[in-house]
Order: C-alpha cells, then structure tokens, then sequence
C-alpha cells in the first residue's frame, strides 16, 4: 500500500498506482487549485457543490448532476466560490474509452454517481482481481457511455477583454448596459461587439446570459432563497429571473432545485 506522503504528491507521481486512482478532498469556499496539467487523464466529479473549471479561453460550471473529462496534458485550474466535496478520477493515460482530445462535460448518471462513491473508499493500491477492480472496469465501461453537455463559457484572450469578463464575473448583480461597457473601453459598441464575436463566438449580451445561467446553477446548489439568488444575479425581483432559468432550462429554479 501507498503512504499517505505518496498519495498526496500527486503532482510529482510518475505514474498512477493503479488504471484508476480516486482521491478525494473537501474544498472549503474560496478554495482554488492554480494552473497545473497531469501526465494521464481526469475526470472532476464534485458530490455536492459547483466546481469552476477554467482552461484555455474557456470557463466551465459544473455541478453535481455533471462531470468534465480534462484528457492528458490539459492545462486547468478550479476554484469553488461556495465549498464542494470534491471526487477527482485519475485514468491512466492508456485509457481510450473517451478519445476526445478536449475538454468534454458529460452527465452524471445515478449509477455512474454510486459507482464512484464507491470507488472513493477502495484503497490506493486495490487488488487487481477481484471485486474492486471489477468495480472499476463497470465505471469505465460506464464513463464511456455517459451524455455529453456542450454548455459553457467561452473566454476571450485579449487582456483587456479577460479583465472585463472577469469584473462581470464578480460583480454578477452588475446593471451596466453593453454601450457602457464599451465606453469604458474606449471604444464603440460596434467595434466591442465584433471583438467580442471574434474571441468567444457569441455576443457580449448572449454571453452575460450565458454567465448568469452559469452563476445561476452555481448559486441553486446553496442554500440562498430563489429571491436573493435573483437579486444577487441583479434581477428586479424573482419573476423575470425564473422566466429566463425556465426558457433556457425547461424548468423553474424551483424544480431544477427539487430534481437536485
């Protein structure tokens, strides 16, 4: 077996101890990992809160009904604006279950959750017969067959564009207009927009709708009132903000709470 200095230098390991190595850790609120990238595959999985991934010109929010594939040399870095119990599956670089070459979200099924739960308690260095590792080849047989999600958060690269995005990621209450904005960059609406376009692929107004549909899932896996939610996101009062949830979801923050 492993000791306990081994399992946590995880960043220095040359190799898995295992094709699959769970570890498992509480991230208390405000808690971050900074850029890093591994020499095999992961797949972060959060039991209960939301977890902010950002890569390369791209954010992604993922909560507990979700999990995002990172394959082999991927730069990452998570953060928790509220605390999440974190699950983090290590797959040996061999693996080819999931070919994907990019970041891949995909939906956590009841099944595939317990089956993880379950392999969180197995020890480092399990046998390699037996029930545990049966376990483990039904989870990756599994992983391979789990629906994939394609919402998330495109990331400019230009500096003065990521500060932007990043002081309306903060200030998620934020009432300003996109000519605003713009003026606060010098520049016109017109020339703002197609920047905007160019770097991230959507609007400036789809994407703030976009943040506040991301910050808007991050905030329901708290404890806070469907009202403060829809103040803090800096809606008027709750209605329109359940109006878009509902338009864009299908359900109401209320439901979507009650299916979590």
């Amino acid at each position: 077996m492993l000791d306990v200095s081994h399992e946590l230098s995880l960043l220095t390991m040359q190799s898995l101890p295992r094709e699959l190595y769970v570890r498992q850790e509480t991230m208390p609120a405000g808690h971050f990992f900074p850029p890093h990238r591994h020499d095999w595959h992961q797949l972060l999985y959060a039991v209960s809160g939301v977890l902010v991934v950002d890569l390369i010109g791209e954010r992604y929010f993922i909560p507990p009904e979700q999990a995002i594939w990172l394959p082999r040399g991927c730069q990452h870095r998570v953060y928790t604006e509220y605390g999440a119990e974190l699950k983090s599956l290590y797959l040996d670089a061999g693996y080819q279950g999931l070919t994907s070459e990019t970041a891949v979200v995909l939906q956590v099924t009841p099944l595939f959750r317990e089956l993880i739960l379950t392999a969180a308690g197995f020890e480092v260095e399990y046998p390699i017969q037996g029930y545990e590792n049966n376990l483990v080849q039904l989870l990756l047989r599994t992983l391979e067959r789990l629906e994939r999600n394609d919402r998330y958060l495109p990331w400019p690269v230009s500096e003065d564009l990521i500060s932007l995005c990043n002081r309306l990621y903060e200030q998620s209450d934020s009432s300003e207009t996109s000519e605003q904005l713009a003026a606060g960059l010098a520049v016109s609406l017109r020339t703002l927009d197609r920047r905007f376009r160019r770097e991230t692929g959507m609007s400036l107004k789809q994407w703030r709708l976009q943040l506040r549909l991301m910050q808007a899932i991050e905030l329901l896996n708290t404890g806070q009132s469907i009202t403060a939610i829809a103040l803090e996101l800096g809606y008027s009062s709750p209605s329109p903000f359940i109006y878009m949830f509902r338009e864009q979801f299908g359900v109401s923050p209320a439901q979507y709470r009650k299916q979590r």
